[in-house]
């Protein structure tokens, strides 16, 4: 493939302005969830959650997988952690805690269980006659009411969340040292435990009683740790954000209040529970989301790539996150999509009931994986995060999911060596429909400019046409891009000249490909003493170096926080 060469057709336009548009913009949305290979990813934030960890039981590490495998209670979250923490309380958080640490990953994320019963000591599969309350089950009670030992009592029956708080924090310090946690989720997907957790949740949650346990639990990571992020309500999906996926008592509620859905019910109940505790309950509205996009096939996420409708599907459902005149093929559009796009209508809650909330998406996935177009999906999708100023987000990674760990190697470590985009978003606008474009600098540096463009044609190289707006002289491209048939980042063929701030190139079908542009540095002065050796390159000059990214190479490097904007087409 020939780069930097023009097709014969016109050029996407770009224009990049330095000086404009700056926000800042979270590393943390660079994240991934546990299971994903901490070695081929540098990830900024790790999050331990899932349907397990609502059952999971910290003083034995016996969990139980509902729904997902017959009710079974065993030690399967032990089965691939570290040999010295499978005989410890909490052993597997205390492992996720340190693989988080060895991959160089700052900000963690840990489940605490609000369920309301976890597994006992008893394995194997737990029928409908020994459902919770039973001895399969020990009891959740948030505060022990007593002194904390150096190990739990396991001869009780009951689990305390505040003596796991404590343990954890004589093992890892409190959220403001280095090991400590960072944050804690409270539970996961409440929505859906009548059925992963029917043993247990045996009635559908109410909206009632979903803000009950919320409010004691996140009290008491308060009141532990008060430095901790809390995150909720980990909601499932579009049903959910919608009616608490048809809550008993939701009804009666929207109608009495005149709430939109159940997120403002929920952002004005912590708010409110916020003034009357005196302290911040909810740091972090939480959100799940996988695409219920269809391809030409009818099936959600599917692996047809030799379809380009099915591709083509993939490409265009982000768009049901911020464009308002995309219609994704869904169920969710067959009902009326009252609340798509969804970061504007999240955000409309957000100023109206809980401003300056947070917002995480502590799990989602488009789909594509193991190809190219799920590598340029996932680069959109943290493009679009960093636009509309998410803080958190951590994919749920499936058996493969090489190309999208190298979308997110593109924002945190595009050269192998710890470089990623800068921290401040800028202006970016282009004339095409078929690219985006995230630009950033680094503060307030203007010096150096990091663009990343998408490429959503299936079967063309597109030339592009990219004019940085900036009273700085800019001279040299570096070219990185994320293409083809290899999730590995390849350094490619520089720009060539750059010519009153502009430049050309031909961008890769199906990619994303990042210009590193930057102002000449002044050449350093050589004392006459020193001499220099010439050293030939062994591709006879050519500067397209492919090379395998991961998150080892940058364990230890100071690496600057990411940003990016999402380029706006011109009207």
């Amino acid at each position: 493939m020939s780069m930097g060469v023009f097709a014969e057709n016109e050029p996407v336009k770009i224009t990049v302005a330095p000086s404009e548009g700056h926000k800042a913009v979270s590393p943390y949305i660079y994240g991934v969830n546990s299971g994903a290979d901490l070695s081929a990813v540098s990830a900024k934030s790790f999050r331990l959650g899932g349907n397990r960890l609502s059952a999971y039981n910290w003083e034995n590490n016996v969990s139980n997988a509902g729904s997902d495998w017959k009710n079974s209670s065993d030690m399967h979250l032990i089965q691939n952690i570290a040999d010295k923490f499978k005989l410890v309380p909490a052993g597997v958080i205390l492992n996720a805690a340190d693989e988080a640490k060895r991959g160089g990953v700052p900000y963690t994320l840990i489940t605490l269980q609000m369920l309301g019963y976890t597994s006992s000591e008893k394995k194997g599969n737990v029928h409908e006659d020994a459902a919770a309350p039973s001895d399969y089950w020990f009891k959740v009670v948030n505060r022990k009411g007593g002194e904390f030992g150096e190990k739990p009592n396991r001869d009780d029956d009951v689990v305390y969340m505040d003596e796991l708080l404590n343990y954890l924090i004589t093992k890892l310090g409190k959220s403001d040292t280095e090991t400590g946690i960072k944050a804690y989720s409270l539970d996961n997907e409440p929505a859906l435990w009548h059925h992963t957790h029917s043993l247990v949740q045996r009635e559908q949650l109410t909206c009632s009683e979903l803000i009950e346990k919320s409010v004691d639990l996140a009290s008491v990571v308060k009141e532990m740790d008060g430095g901790a992020e809390v995150f909720g309500p980990a909601l499932f999906g579009y049903s959910a954000y919608d009616s608490l996926a048809g809550a008993p008592d939701w009804n009666g509620i929207k109608q009495e209040n005149g709430y939109r859905w159940f997120i403002d019910f929920y952002l004005d109940e912590m708010h409110k529970a916020e003034t009357v505790n005196g302290t911040r309950l909810l740091d972090v509205l939480d959100l799940h989301y996988y695409t219920e996009a269809k391809g030409a096939c009818g099936e959600r996420s599917c692996s047809h790539y030799d379809n380009d409708e099915c591709v083509k599907a993939r490409l265009d459902s982000v768009r049901s996150l911020y464009d308002p005149d995309y219609r994704e093929n869904s169920w969710i559009i067959d009902t009326g999509a009252v609340f798509f796009p969804l970061l504007p209508n999240v955000q409309q809650s957000i100023d109206k009931y809980y401003p300056g909330i947070k917002l995480a998406f502590s799990e989602y996935n488009f789909g594509g994986g193991d190809h190219i177009s799920g590598g340029v999906c996932e680069a959109d999708m943290l493009g679009i995060f960093a636009e509309y100023g998410v803080y958190f987000a951590t994919i749920w990674s499936f058996d493969q999911n090489e190309y999208q760990l190298g979308a997110i190697n593109m924002f945190t470590n595009y050269d192998g060596e710890g470089n990623g985009f800068g921290d401040t978003l800028v202006k970016s606008e282009h004339s095409d429909g078929d690219i985006s474009v995230y630009s950033s600098i680094d503060g307030e540096d203007e010096n150096t400019v990091k663009i990343i463009v998408t490429n959503r044609s299936i079967h063309d190289d597109t030339p592009v046409s990219i004019t940085l707006s900036s009273e700085n002289v800019y001279g040299s491209a570096e070219v990185y891009s994320l293409y083809g048939d290899s999730p590995m980042i390849r350094r490619l063929d520089g720009v060539g000249e750059i010519s009153e701030n502009s430049f050309t190139y031909t961008l890769p079908a199906l990619s994303v490909t990042e210009f590193v542009v930057s102002v000449p540095q002044k050449a350093p002065e050589i004392s006459s003493d020193v001499v220099s050796d010439s050293v030939g390159s062994e591709n006879g000059g050519s500067n397209v170096l492919p090379f395998a990214i991961g998150g080892a190479a940058a364990v230890g490097a100071a690496i600057a926080v990411t940003a990016v904007v999402r380029g706006k087409k011109k009207k």
